[in-house]
């Protein structure tokens, strides 16, 4: 064995389905080289990465484990061999990075089923291969996106089945059916949120009843959320073919098509229970819900002037900025419970007897506040010409009909027309002069609802929240910085 030299072996697979680069064929060509070139292969030194793309080392996990090994003042290995050099890497530019890098701890990366020869046209033909593996990626890239585009637009589906369906075989085809008990919990769960009931409530009950996701995960109120707003409960298809959108549900890219799968909830609770999430969404600000019960009527209004996140309630009688409670916060903002009702009601009181202008933004019924919806209308109305135009690139190549594409297109302009008309009489409504009377009068009947000590603090949060848009206290300066809400 003094006569062999040692080498890592670096197996990488990005798909199940590619059988002939299984980690197995990989390993044994990898052997098969090493016993005929006097190579010997710890098995401490075997790497593997399963079902990663070679795109991006940071992605790898045993790729840098190896690469760590080999930077070694220990010089563990002289060589790392591969099936081929697209397994090392799909990117020329990190392919040169790390081989530079390599080649300083004398480590040579040698792929077993190319080999190159030796001098300056072997690391001419080396870079080539590489440009030829990176190229290949991107284009494989490009084709299976634009197959999934096709396969988004026709309905197909593309993922794996979400809460409340399971995948079964028939003839020769994958199809989603219900999963009953998980389909009666999804139902449960949309009827308890029309009922009032809030995601962190829904998520508790789920747990309590031991429901646990697909990937077996206690429910949380995301999870929730993410159930209550997935198109897939009305038998449709989501995705979006520019990867990854982190829920932004409203991505003007996004793909939403008829599916052939059965529908757990008809479209009118689907409709409602988009409606009621706009309205909480609108109504409370990023984390100034809270997830237990509201301890004042003031509860996730009122921000801190120097951070923006809200004034919590608490022991014995105070609102500080949270932010502050947790050491985020430089300023302490925090404020006697009483003084703070006292200072909102007077401020409305104040703004309700027209001796100042009033801050104000537009919102519509459903929606966030009027630049918002204007600018929704507008990327919907970009969003349908993207889809006009994959809806022509499908006729082009043959995919649809022409009387497919004729269905298409009027269903295109009719919404087409529908969002321009919206948007024009949204334009409109914005700039009436009833607005500052409307609000006026609503301030009026808040201030009643507020004053009255026979109304409960739920109810007086709400109402509050219904006019008030932001409410930004400053300790410092010792204001309400108040802007309004006008519902048009």
């Amino acid at each position: 064995m003094s006569d062999y030299r040692t080498a890592a072996a670096y197996i990488r697979v990005s798909t199940d389905d590619q059988t002939e680069l299984s980690p197995d064929s990989q390993l044994s060509a990898i052997r098969d080289y090493a016993s005929n070139h006097a190579y010997a292969i710890p098995e401490e030194h075997i790497y593997v990465d399963e079902g990663i793309s070679g795109r991006t080392a940071a992605k790898r996990p045993a790729f840098n484990r190896m690469i760590a090994a080999a930077k070694d003042t220990g010089h563990p290995f002289d060589c790392i061999l591969v099936w081929k050099f697209s397994r090392f890497a799909r990117n020329q530019e990190e392919s040169v990075v790390y081989k530079a890098m390599l080649r300083k701890d004398r480590v040579e990366v040698i792929s077993v089923s190319e080999p190159l020869i030796e001098g300056p046209f072997g690391g001419l033909i080396e870079r080539i291969l590489e440009w030829m593996d990176e190229y290949y990626s991107i284009r494989l890239s490009g084709e299976v996106k634009r197959s999934m585009t096709l396969n988004a637009q026709r309905g197909v589906r593309q993922i794996a089945p979400p809460f409340g369906y399971r995948l079964e075989s028939r003839d020769g085809k994958r199809v989603m059916l219900p999963e009953p008990r998980e389909a009666a919990l999804v139902r449960e769960m949309f009827r308890r949120f029309l009922a009032g009931e809030g995601t962190y409530a829904i998520a508790r009950r789920m747990n309590s009843m031991d429901a646990r996701t697909h990937r077996g995960n206690p429910f949380e109120q995301r999870t929730v959320e993410y159930i209550l707003r997935n198109p897939v409960y009305v038998g449709k298809m989501r995705w979006t073919p520019t990867g990854r959108v982190r829920r932004d549900f409203s991505n003007p890219d996004t793909i939403v098509t008829d599916a052939g799968h059965e529908p757990l909830i008809d479209s009118g609770t689907w409709n409602t229970a988009q409606e009621r999430i706009k309205a909480r969404k609108e109504m409370w600000g990023r984390k100034a819900r809270p997830a237990c019960e509201l301890k004042d009527w003031l509860g996730g209004v009122v921000r801190c002037a120097a951070c923006g996140t809200t004034l919590i309630f608490t022991k014995p009688h105070y609102f500080k900025c949270n932010n502050y409670v947790r050491g985020r916060c430089r300023e302490s903002q925090h404020i006697r419970v009483d003084l703070l009702h006292d200072a909102l009601l007077g401020r409305l009181r104040d703004d309700l007897s027209g001796a100042r202008a009033l801050d104000y933004q537009i919102f519509t019924e459903s929606n966030g506040g009027g630049e918002a919806e204007i600018r929704r209308l507008k990327a919907a109305l970009d969003a349908l010409e993207r889809k006009l135009s994959r809806v022509r690139d499908s006729y082009a190549a043959g995919v649809d009909s022409l009387e497919e594409y004729r269905k298409y297109r009027a269903d295109i302009d009719k919404e087409k027309a529908r969002l321009l008309e919206r948007l024009t009489d949204f334009k409109t409504r914005q700039d009436s002069k009833q607005k500052m009377s409307l609000l006026r009068e609503r301030l009026k009947q808040a201030v009643g609802i507020l004053e009255s000590p026979d109304i409960g603090k739920e109810l007086k949060n709400s109402v509050l929240r219904s006019m008030v848009a932001s409410c930004e206290f400053d300790k410092k300066r010792m204001t309400l910085q108040i802007v309004y809400r006008v519902v048009l």
